[in-house]
């Protein structure tokens, strides 16, 4: 992992809050809203693909996205990022321990309606 300068956060994210409402039965539902946009650096780190029943192709990628530590103070797993269309799950994170002034955010590419184009 190298040190992470200014100048490679170049794309625009979204950052995803999960939020709680009370839908028109009286159940609580939750939906995400953004919360902000960062600079960020992302790349893809691992991709597989399997064959599930049905022959129905299933694929998941998961990508490590840097930021500034700063720019998510309440940083939780509950997060999702949006970049160009496609939604991230926030797995996990750690801090980047050779620049402390950034993170790296591992996520989960999500594909909620089983079409969702690369």
């Amino acid at each position: 992992m190298a040190v992470v300068s200014a100048g490679e956060l170049r794309n625009r994210v979204e950052v995803l809050r999960r939020t709680g409402r009370i839908n028109p039965l009286g159940e609580q539902t939750y939906d995400y809203e953004t919360e902000r946009r960062v600079w960020a650096k992302i790349v893809p780190t691992a991709g597989r693909g399997e064959t599930v029943e049905g022959d129905m192709e299933r694929a998941e990628v998961t990508h490590r996205i840097t930021v500034r530590r700063a720019s998510i103070p309440n940083l939780t797993t509950d997060l999702r990022l949006r970049f160009r269309g496609q939604v991230y799950e926030v797995q996990y994170f750690y801090p980047n321990y050779r620049d402390s002034g950034f993170l790296d955010l591992y996520v989960r590419l999500v594909i909620e309606d089983g079409i969702h184009g690369f």
